[in-house]
């Protein structure tokens, strides 16, 4: 209904509310209930004034009609007698335009109203006023520095926002200067600075690669702390734009989080307005939150890095140096065997080239893991004891070790089983290598919370000076499979004395260790 009681049905083409559209539908009722043509809905942004909605019919007047040919003006005014306007009112009239009305919206929003008729006095944009604040007010969260989103362009900015902090996180390698400049573009921010505290000092990380890290005075850091809104004071917004240098002629900033460390998020716009308050916090704890992502993902890859290169080495030392000693020893005994027993040397050429060969291709399946990415290297340890021996005494060219098995291996998780028998490995290959003995014996024991591994041999022994030379030599085949051993959470002990033989020993926990 209009003001004076009459009904008012005139639309435009396709201005019906069957699209169920709240907003085109507000502004069919607004219009048909205050006797105009047509309402338009502006909202503000960098490039000045830009049509959100128009209901009603679209006239000639409307090329010249918008905020920014009412400035001079009260935001709020209704004209109904558009040649009263000061300035473009004769324009208006003489295009067709009668009567003209103009409400401010929340956050910067305009919208006009036209008529080709013209209007009556009725006073009803004074009493639209405190209906307008209290709708400032419920359209969002009462921060002090404004009410509800800005406009619809803020609502875009944000999703670009998101969508650039979920890239972000999906990109392996991601940093955080990337963060901050697909976050300065999809603001369309001039300067952005996000200021945090480190070791004490507040610095300022900036969106441009080339700029340096900025020490901001203590001062400012004191006044910053312990906020309690999420919004800063204006007084703090201009203290950190002068710090910073920021040049442009808008600026805003938030906090990224509310307890702890100070992060704050500083963005300068050159032309435009600045993002609302509500805009900035969300922003600034989209940025602080995806900083804190990063930061713990590099701290998670460290000690997989780490335990990947342990890993690598491992492989090494199993398969590959294990091959070449072997068949450096083999080719040392050819020396004698080649004129006395030519058979036996052609034999122990055959066996070292087969060695060779077999760790050739255990390296190239441990360099192609690495390449695709797949955790491991090496080749799978085999899924029994007895073949773990087999493959040992036949490298080394030993007497079949004595064999004692207490419990079902197979019942314990395969982790814990794949480390046993890598002790198992490194133990046997030792002894081989340096006991001289003649007998070894291997026995594992399942008990109710772990396994149990000996490695025993009765050969020449070694002291704690043999112990610490062979250290300085870079044999380290022991002190890996220690630390191996300490990462599963059990641990191993090797006694040793002249002239009586060593012993190794190994206790593993059977829950699930990394593998």
């Amino acid at each position: 209904m209009a003001l004076d009681g009459r009904l008012q049905t005139h639309r435009g083409p396709g201005a019906g509310r069957e699209d169920g559209s709240s907003l085109q539908g507000a502004l069919d009722g607004v219009r048909d209930d205050l006797g105009f043509d047509t309402a338009s809905l502006f909202v503000s942004g960098p490039d000045g004034w830009r049509l959100l909605e128009r209901r009603g019919p679209t006239r000639a007047w409307h090329g010249v009609l918008d905020p920014s040919a009412l400035e001079g003006t009260p935001e709020a005014a209704e004209y109904t007698d558009t040649r009263t306007i000061p300035g473009v009112g004769p324009r208006l009239a003489e295009l067709g335009c009668a009567s003209v009305a103009s409400l401010p919206l929340p956050d910067g929003g305009r919208l006009l109203l036209d008529s080709s008729t013209s209007g009556r006095v009725g006073g009803w944009v004074e009493r639209a006023r405190p209906y307008l604040q209290l709708l400032s007010l419920m359209s969002g969260p009462p921060w002090p520095a404004g009410g509800a989103l800005r406009s619809h362009d803020e609502v875009a900015g944000l999703q670009r926002i998101f969508d650039a902090c979920q890239g972000i996180i999906a990109r392996q390698g991601s940093t955080f200067e990337e963060l901050l400049g697909e976050v300065r573009e999809a603001i369309h921010a001039d300067e952005l600075f996000l200021v945090a505290e480190r070791g004490g000092e507040l610095i300022a990380l900036a969106s441009t690669p080339d700029d340096r890290v900025r020490k901001l005075p203590g001062k400012i850091r004191e006044e910053l702390l312990g906020p309690t809104t999420s919004a800063l004071m204006e007084e703090h917004v201009r203290q950190l734009a002068v710090s910073l240098g920021i040049a442009s002629r808008a600026v805003a900033a938030a906090y990224g989080r509310d307890a702890g460390s100070i992060e704050v998020l500083v963005a300068g716009w050159a032309d435009g307005p600045a993002l609302s308050a509500v805009s900035m916090t969300l922003a600034a704890r989209a940025v602080s939150t995806v900083r804190a992502g990063l930061a713990a993902r590099r701290d998670a890859v460290k000690p997989l890095d780490k335990w990947q290169r342990i890993r690598v080495a491992g492989a090494l030392h199993d398969d590959l140096t294990q091959v070449v000693t072997g068949a450096v020893l083999e080719l040392q005994g050819l020396r004698k065997a080649i004129d006395h027993d030519p058979g036996a040397a052609a034999a122990t050429v055959e066996s070292s080239e087969g060695e060779i060969r077999r760790a050739l291709s255990a390296l190239r399946d441990m360099i192609r893991h690495l390449e695709s990415g797949v955790s491991g290297a090496g080749q799978p340890e085999p899924d029994d004891v007895g073949r773990v021996l087999e493959d040992v005494a036949k490298r080394w060219k030993l007497p079949m070790p004595e064999l004692s098995v207490e419990g079902d291996l197979r019942e314990i998780p395969s982790e814990v089983r794949t480390i046993a028998y890598q002790v198992v490995r490194e133990a046997l290959t030792n002894a081989a290598k340096h006991s001289g003995g003649s007998k070894v014996t291997v026995s594992l024991a399942v008990r109710a919370t772990d396994l149990t591994i000996v490695v025993g041999d009765h050969g020449r022994g070694f002291t704690r000076h043999d112990k610490d030379s062979a250290q300085d030599d870079n044999h380290f085949g022991l002190g890996f499979l220690r630390r191996k051993v300490k990462e599963a959470g059990g641990h191993l002990q090797v006694q040793s004395r002249p002239g009586v033989g060593t012993r190794v020993t190994a206790q593993l926990p059977l829950h699930e260790v990394a593998s």
